[in-house]
Parts: C-alpha cells; structure tokens; sequence
C-alpha cells in the first residue's frame, strides 16, 4: 500500500469537494482516491488543478468539474517542491502554481505531500522560485521582479528548448533565484510579487499548507507536520 497517498486523502469523506493537486506525488493521491472511491463507493465531486490531472482523474472513473464553477473546496491534497521548517514552501516545477494556489485558497483543509529530500532550510536551496507572467509585459514585469532582489530566467519548453514553456493558461514562467536583497519575511516577498503589473501567480506558499505528509526515503514511514 501507498502509504503517503492513502495518508493524503483520509480526510476525505463522502459528499466532499476534493481539488486535486499537479506533479507526481499527487498523482499518487489521486490513484489512492480512485482506489477508495471503488472500495467504499464514495460520492465526491473533484477539481483540478492542471489538464494532466484532470485527465488522470477522469481516466480512473473520478467526477471531475470546472473550478470556474466551484466557490469552495472541502480538501485538497498537492505536492511541494520545497518546505522550510515553518511550512513555507516554493511550488510550480510542473507549472500549475496559480491554479493551485487558488484552489488552495478556496479550500478548508490544504494538505501536501512530499518527500524528505525536499525539505530545505530556506526556499531556493533546491528549485527556483516560479512566477507566471503576461508575455505582453515579458521585459517590464522582469525588470519589476529583478528589483525586489529576484533573478528571473525564461523557462523552457521541454519538447522543445527553443520555445518558452507555458502554462494552462498559456503564459509563460520565469523561474527566480532567490538574490541576498529578496531574503526576508516570505509573506512580505509574496505580496511585492502579487503587486507587480503582469504577474499572474507565482510558486511561493507562504500560509497555504494546514498539513505536511512526508515520506522517508525508503517509504516506510510518514511524518506528519501541522501548522499551529
């Protein structure tokens, strides 16, 4: 048995409203949730937060509508890419950092998985920080980002080098470095970034996470963190 994706969605109960996170370790839930939906015969109704997800959902027999019609979530389980010791954490390697963080905001409980390798003493140590952007204001919103001490880099597009990477939505991403003079209060950082004309969302969960799965390297054990 999984233990970390049957950890991350014991919460759920029948007649929820489940948002289902993007990456690998989400996946992972999302398996388990199918496996619980057959085995007790639980009645959800799912949101998600990427194209992949959704398509992984539906192929498992999940009940999944649009976001745009849903004003709140009972429980979501995600991945991290990075935590800090006081749940910060840096999400976006997969790209669906702005959906996420507003199926998080409209959810009861946030929960995440992860393994131990990704936690981190401070943000930035393992992965950039990722900001999806306007691409009409591609320069103009760079230059805002490198003020605030960040330094933004084009992501590109893995099926080709040449191209920009774009999200759901169709924006591009900047992945940011954490510069000296970007180092201070995270939630301070967050909303400079918010601010700035042309951003869309960025990857930096500051308070989002109520709860932290993390699984040991040889996925025997998990550890649960809460925020207080």
């Amino acid at each position: 048995m999984d233990r970390l994706a049957f950890a991350a969605v014991e919460p759920v109960r029948s007649g929820m409203v489940v948002g289902l996170g993007t990456g690998r370790a989400a996946s992972r839930g999302i398996h388990a949730l199918a496996q619980r939906v057959d085995r007790e015969g639980l009645r959800l109704t799912c949101v998600a937060t990427s194209r992949r997800s959704a398509e992984l959902a539906l192929s498992l027999g999940l009940d999944v509508v649009p976001m745009r019609d849903v004003p709140r979530v009972d429980v979501l389980f995600d991945g991290v890419d990075e935590l800090e010791p006081g749940l910060a954490m840096t999400k976006g390697a997969g790209g669906a950092m702005t959906r996420e963080k507003i199926v998080a905001d409209a959810a009861d409980l946030c929960l995440y998985l992860m393994d131990e390798s990704k936690l981190v003493s401070r943000l930035g140590e393992r992965f950039p920080l990722p900001v999806e952007v306007l691409e009409f204001g591609l320069a103009s919103t760079s230059a805002a980002l490198k003020r605030l001490g960040l330094e933004p880099t084009m992501r590109s597009s893995p099926d080709d080098p040449r191209q920009p990477y774009l999200t759901d939505e169709g924006n591009p991403v900047l992945d940011c470095a954490y510069g000296e003079t970007s180092r201070g209060d995270l939630l301070d950082l967050s909303r400079a970034i918010d601010a700035v004309s042309g951003v869309v969302g960025h990857g930096l969960f500051v308070t989002q996470a109520d709860v932290v799965l993390i699984e040991s390297t040889d996925g025997q054990r998990v550890e649960r963190r809460e925020r207080h």
